[in-house]
């Protein structure tokens, strides 16, 4: 029943036509402001595959990538699912964190020293707006960076062993 009533109301905002700007758009009403940064009505560990891919196509992605195209629109103009789970995301079944993105060495370390050096604006982006913000999305308190992003390289799988070894041939007796 949540699904429908989600659909009806996108569907409806959708068939709204053009309102007023409120976000300093081209006459759109923003994500953050129709939808608000809330979480979803049942706990995320408790919905269903597609209560969560609705929820996730529906609500966590316009909102996400309006504030992502907010903080740098040449990067993100075209923000969209593979953003957060990674070209392998159907692989994988959008499971997070998604081993494609960027480590997020844990704090305290060299790693992670290095990276608040080198990237201070996205750093402070991602703490102070996209991991609270999907935090509230997803209806989980102190949700972390690791929450996307691995904070280790992901283990190499080891080869698999042929399932039949090669038998030596019996030796020919004589």
């Amino acid at each position: 029943m949540k699904t429908v009533a989600l659909g009806l109301v996108l569907l409806a905002m959708a068939c709204a036509g053009s309102k007023p700007a409120t976000s300093g758009s081209k006459g759109k009403v923003s994500a953050m402001d129709a939808m608000g940064l809330t979480p979803p009505d049942s706990p995320w560990e408790q919905m269903s595959v597609a209560d969560r891919e609705f929820y996730m196509i529906g609500k966590v992605n316009p909102i996400m990538q309006e504030l992502f195209a907010g903080h740098d629109a040449e990067e993100y103009g075209d923000f969209d699912c593979v953003d957060c789970h990674g070209e392998e995301m159907r692989e994988i079944d959008f499971k997070m964190p998604a081993p494609s993105m960027y480590i997020v060495p844990p704090e305290g370390t060299p790693g992670h020293r290095g990276m608040l050096s080198t990237f201070p604006e996205a750093v402070a982006f991602m703490e102070e707006v996209v991991t609270p913000g999907m935090g509230k999305l997803l209806g989980i308190e102190n949700y972390t960076c690791a929450g996307c992003h691995p904070s280790e390289a992901p283990k190499k799988k080891k080869p698999k062993k042929a399932a039949a070894k090669k038998r030596k041939s019996a030796k020919p007796k004589g």
